[in-house]
């Protein structure tokens, strides 16, 4: 049974931005809110829905941070079924494989790191947490809250 927290966390998922210019040294990096709009394909994004973890790589990720963090020089050598990232000595990829065991740590149990890459047939399972977005029926979170907010003002009344 998931407590409140994890509800939460699953139901409107953190979508952290791992780019180096906004990393900085310590504690977890920005959160952005959870859209498409809000990524960038010039680089990476770490999504937490307290059961997996998703990294999703932009098709523009700079080849200086694919190496560094996956040890890849192009995008079609990320492995998507990697589960971990792979220990690197340099500052990029001990300050992300910090961030992935910050949130580790704080879970019940462990979450399985999966890698998406931008424009690949994966990419819809990334696309799935992000609640913001429109979805089939319309409606985005907002949209969403907002009905809910006039149904039960609907009952009241």
């Amino acid at each position: 049974m998931m407590t409140v927290e994890e509800t939460e966390l699953f139901l409107y998922p953190k979508l952290y931005n791992l780019n180096i210019s906004t990393l900085g040294n310590e504690g977890m990096p920005p959160i952005l809110r959870s859209s498409y709009d809000r990524i960038r394909e010039s680089g990476a994004h770490l999504l937490d829905n307290g059961l997996v973890l998703i990294l999703w790589v932009g098709a523009n990720t700079p080849s200086k941070w694919l190496q560094e963090v996956l040890g890849v020089t192009v995008l079609d050598q990320v492995d998507p079924t990697v589960g971990n990232l792979q220990p690197f000595d340099n500052p990029a990829s001990i300050r992300i494989r910090g961030i992935i065991d910050e949130i580790r740590a704080k879970r019940k149990q462990h979450l399985r790191l999966n890698v998406v890459r931008q424009k690949d047939k994966t990419e819809h399972i990334f696309m799935q947490f992000l609640v913001e977005d429109k979805t089939e029926q319309g409606m985005n979170y907002t949209d969403f809250l907002c009905s809910i907010h006039r149904e039960i003002r609907n009952i009241l009344s």
